[in-house]
This record gives structure tokens, sequence and C-alpha cells, in this order.
């Protein structure tokens, strides 16, 4: 017979006046300046690196073929295949004109969408101008991005972004974007996800909200005069055991305890982007 699974939650309650230090509160700025690179076509690819030359001259061949047998003079099929041709590229380079700023754009606005349908108590992402506001002003007055970053601008900020877009995967008109998020310190992290360009940015934006945003451990909620400070589990986070008994011995060894049910409606009022934690409808362990 299969044991039920119960989430623990270890915490430790303190007055106000002498709570244990916590870590860096978690808050990101972000540059708002995001370059996007552009990378290969993967559909032109897989066209041109996907069949050999024997098969894309016959496939030239027939079209030449259908055109001659609808009438068309042999010696006006391979202009007007050539200009078809070419007519398809221009299309496709007008099609990505401005996408980079497209993607820019919609990333922040999804990441600014999320606070305002999850209202958390503290901001903890923010899009930072270092830059004079005029200079970001007539940047944009002039169909340009605030551009301009040195070292010294850069000790305002906790990352800077870039990014890669390439063009429609497997051939559905969709794009392929990875987002590169760098600390003051070099160090990198990567998104990526593949969807229309005007929704794409919701992917990545939906990652980096929940990975800044969501509570971390060790957390602190206030309980009237006191501090309630969440520690997670063994594993810095909700953990998951197979009996209460484990439960309470696991908090134990962290010099802790399990919340009671009055804390964990509290944590639950506060919820996952506010320091709290949502129960929903899983099984907790109590004291």
């Amino acid at each position: 017979m299969l044991k039920k699974i119960t989430l623990i939650l270890c915490a430790t309650f303190t007055l106000t006046g002498f709570a244990k230090p916590l870590p860096k509160d978690g808050r990101v700025d972000i540059w708002p300046t995001i370059p996007f690179i552009r990378g290969a076509d993967l559909c032109k690819f897989s066209d041109s690196h996907g069949q050999t030359r024997s098969r894309y001259m016959s496939k030239m061949v027939a079209q030449a073929e259908r055109l001659m047998m609808a009438g068309m003079n042999s010696k006006d099929v391979l202009p007007m295949l050539v200009n078809f041709n070419n007519l398809y590229d221009k299309n496709q380079e007008l099609a990505q004109v401005n996408l980079d700023v497209t993607l820019e754009s919609s990333f922040k606005a999804f990441i600014d969408g999320y606070y305002r349908d999850l209202t958390p108590k503290e901001k903890k992402i923010s899009f930072t101008h270092v830059n004079d506001i005029v200079n970001v002003v007539n940047a944009a007055k002039n169909g340009q991005r605030d551009g301009y970053m040195d070292a010294k601008l850069l000790t305002k900020l906790d990352y800077i972004a870039y990014g890669t877009y390439t063009m429609s995967p497997n051939c559905t008109g969709n794009v392929s974007v990875t987002l590169h998020m760098v600390g003051r310190n070099g160090k990198s992290e990567s998104y990526r996800a593949v969807g229309s360009a005007d929704t794409v940015m919701s992917q990545i934006a939906s990652e980096i909200f929940t990975q800044y945003q969501r509570s971390q451990f060790p957390s602190s909620v206030r309980m009237g005069r006191k501090q309630l400070t969440l520690v997670g589990g063994l594993n810095g986070s909700v953990d998951k055991v197979s009996s209460p008994e484990l439960a309470e011995e696991a908090c134990a060894m962290m010099d802790a305890r399990l919340p009671n049910r009055l804390e964990m409606e509290l944590l639950d009022s506060y919820g996952d982007w506010s320091g709290g934690i949502s129960l929903g409808t899983r099984t907790w362990a109590f004291p």
C-alpha cells in the first residue's frame, strides 16, 4: 500500500527586534534596453540542406514544365522563377524588420502585466533606466533605444540582458527566442521559448517572474509583534515526506518546527508572490 506524500514547510518564530538575518531581498534591476541578435532562418536552412542538388533541380524543372503547359513562352519561364524566388526572400526580410523591438517591448509588458494581475506586496523585478531620462526620451523620439552603457552605470544594475532569435523552426512561422541575463559578476542565465512573434516572450517572462518573485527561503512574514521565518524543508524549499512524524523530525534537525494551522492560513493569505506560500489542495503536515 502506497503511503500518502505529505508536504512540509519548517519555520521559526522570533520577536521582531531579534529576527534572524535574512539574505538579500532578491530584488533585481534590469537594464530596459535588450538587444536581440538575429540568427539563422531555420526553415530556409532545412529547405536548403534537407534536399540534394538533384532533388532541388528536379523541383525547379517540374515548376518550369507546369508554367509552359499553362502557355508561357519558354524564354520567359526562368526569369519568372527567379523573380518569384526573389519576391519570397524580400517578403521574408520585410517581415523581420524591427522584430527585435517587438520582442523587447512585449517581454517588459508581459512582466508588468503579471504584477498588475497578481498584485504582490513587493515588486522584485524592475527595468531601471540608469541614463538621464531626457536622453532616453530623445532617443525614442529619434526612433532609437537608449544604448549607452559604461562600467560606472553598470554598478546601478543587477543584470543586463540580450537575446537571439531564429525564424520559423519546422517552417511553422513561429520564432525561437533565447534570452540571456548577465549579472555584474559575469555569470549568466538563459531562457528559451518558441511561439508566435507577439506572444513568445510571455513564456520567458513567466519563467523569470516565477524565479525572482516566488517566495524564496528563508522568508519572513509579520504576525503581530512577532516574525515568522520560513526556512523551508531539508531541500531548502517545500519538502516531501511519507509521514507527519518525519516532518517534525526534519524541522527539528534545522532548529525549527512545523507551522500550526493559524500560521499556515496566514502564509496562504500572503501567497506565493509575497513571501508566503499557497496551500492549494495539497496535503500538508501540521504539528
